[in-house]
């Protein structure tokens, strides 16, 4: 397959590492219909086909500007706060080694159903689908604002569920299987039901998706990529930059900066030292701002991101902290490179690369 097959390919996010069993289960809404997954040296890069994304904004307008659609919103975000609780409550009691292998398998499954509940819940405010929305940010400025607090109190809420999935119950089932943890991420989620009834993945399979593949998912159908039909798909995607002298995105917070660009990628596990290399003064230059990157902002000039809507992280520590930040760019950090200097002019979201530059 290759783009020929779809007519574009749009830019939405980056991620660290999101395991296959959780891009292919169908409850999962938000990898649904008209989306493409590359996954490649433990980082993935997410793209909208299509017109998903004018499709997705539509949908989100209608459906958070109508007032009974939006005290619904709000009961669901309780109810899964609440069942957050009770589950974060229970696991603290419960001996994971102490499981027959029956009661483990279960509560796997039971944990990525809740888990694909919660990810429904929080995936309503993904920037795309709040875009029509924030583009008329002052009529619908005290919506926006309510977003996103639901939005950050998820994901805060949230992280421990994945660590009790990921760092306990899968650790001590790839235990049992006489697995590695880390080869469980490149199951499917049908090969994963299969897998606790004792059929495995053969190894080479696994392998193969280890250095790379492709998930589309695109009329109906979800297809798997790996070897040389992944890589090309990817170089022809994800690898090509585009020469450009300016970038445009959405205003987050108004102002003005020049600097020199420092890139931070999530791309690895952990960043400290590329957040303690930043200078005060800089420009940051990121996919999207994380509680990890605080420090950076705090000494940073401005921030230009790849992604994110009004109620990200970005623009949420950018308004706090009183600096430019110009949020979606969505090919910032393929456009620039460490030592760039830039005019961020966050008063018409535009930042353009100074050429003649001392």
């Amino acid at each position: 397959m290759t783009t020929k097959c779809f007519r574009k390919a749009t830019f939405w996010a980056r991620e660290f590492r999101i395991p296959l069993f959780w891009l292919t289960d169908k409850r999962h809404k938000i990898f649904g219909e008209n989306t493409l997954v590359f996954y490649k040296n433990s980082l993935v890069h997410a793209y909208h086909l299509n017109d998903r994304e004018i499709k997705a904004a539509g949908i989100g307008y209608k459906f958070f500007t109508n007032k009974s659609n939006l005290t619904k919103y709000k009961k669901e975000v309780e109810e899964i706060r609440n069942l957050i609780r009770q589950i974060a409550k229970e696991y603290k009691s419960i001996k994971v080694n102490k499981l027959s292998d029956v009661e483990l398998r279960n509560r796997c499954f039971d944990m990525l159903r809740f888990l694909a509940l919660y990810s429904n819940v929080y995936a309503r405010t993904e920037p795309f689908m709040l875009s029509k929305i924030e583009a008329n940010e002052t009529k619908y400025k005290n919506l926006i604002k309510e977003l996103g607090e639901s939005r950050f109190i998820l994901r805060r809420e949230g992280m421990p569920l994945f660590y009790t999935l990921f760092g306990v119950l899968l650790k001590e089932a790839a235990r049992r299987l006489n697995l590695k943890m880390p080869d469980l991420f490149f199951y499917t989620h049908n090969e994963m039901v299969k897998l606790f009834k004792g059929r495995r993945v053969r190894k080479g399979i696994v392998e193969r998706r280890k250095k790379g593949y492709a998930l589309i998912s695109f009329q109906n159908k979800k297809t798997l990529l790996t070897g040389g039909k992944f890589k090309k798909l990817y170089k022809e995607i994800v690898l090509t930059k585009p020469k450009l002298s300016q970038l445009i995105g959405r205003i987050a917070m108004k102002g003005k900066a020049r600097g020199k660009v420092r890139v931070i990628l999530h791309n690895k596990r952990i960043i400290t030292q590329d957040v303690a290399r930043f200078k005060k003064g800089e420009i940051l230059v990121t996919e999207m701002t994380r509680p990890d990157t605080a420090l950076a902002c705090r000494r940073a000039a401005a921030i230009v991101t790849d992604e994110g809507g009004i109620t990200s992280h970005a623009a949420i520590i950018s308004r706090e902290l009183k600096i430019p930040c110009i949020i979606g760019t969505k090919i910032a950090t393929k456009v620039l490179k460490d030592g760039d200097l830039v005019d961020v002019d966050a008063k018409k979201g535009i930042v353009r690369k100074i050429k003649n530059q001392r």
